[in-house]
C-alpha cells in the first residue's frame, strides 16, 4: 500500500481541483457574506470526503482486514455524510462533529501513509 499511488491521474486531478475549488468558493463566500457560496463550499466539502473515502476503501481492498486505511476511509465517508446531514439540518453540533470525524480521518490516512504501512 503506498497511499494513493495506485490511483489514476484522472482521480487525483479531480481531487486535486475538488479541494482546490473548496477553498476558493469558502474563501470568497467568506470574503463577501456570498451564502451560496458558502452553501455550495459545504457540498463540495461532503463530496470531497466522501469521494476521497470511497477511493481509499476501494484500494484497501477486502482482505486486508482493519487497518489505519479502512479507518480513515470510514472516517472520511461518515464525515461527507455528516455533512450532508448538517446542510439538511443545520444542525451546528452536526457540522461539527463532520469536520471532526473528517479530520480524524486524514489523521488515520497520515499515519497509515507515514507510520503504519
Amino acid at each position: 500500500m503506498n497511499g494513493l499511488d495506485d490511483v489514476s491521474e484522472s482521480a487525483h486531478r479531480l481531487i486535486f481541483f475538488g479541494i482546490v475549488f473548496y477553498f476558493a468558493l469558502l474563501v470568497y463566500g467568506q470574503l463577501t457574506g456570498d451564502p451560496l457560496a458558502v452553501i455550495v463550499s459545504e457540498i463540495v466539502f461532503g463530496m470531497i470526503a466522501v469521494g476521497v473515502g470511497a477511493v481509499l476503501y476501494v484500494q484497501a481492498g477486502r482482505g486486508r482486514g482493519i487497518s489505519s486505511i479502512v479507518g480513515a476511509a470510514v472516517c472520511l465517508i461518515v464525515g461527507g455524510l455528516l455533512q450532508f446531514a448538517f446542510l439538511l439540518t443545520a444542525t451546528p453540533a452536526i457540522g461539527q462533529v463532520s469536520s471532526i470525524v473528517v479530520f480524524a480521518g486524514i489523521g488515520l490516512y497520515i499515519y497509515a501513509v507515514w507510520y503504519a504501512e
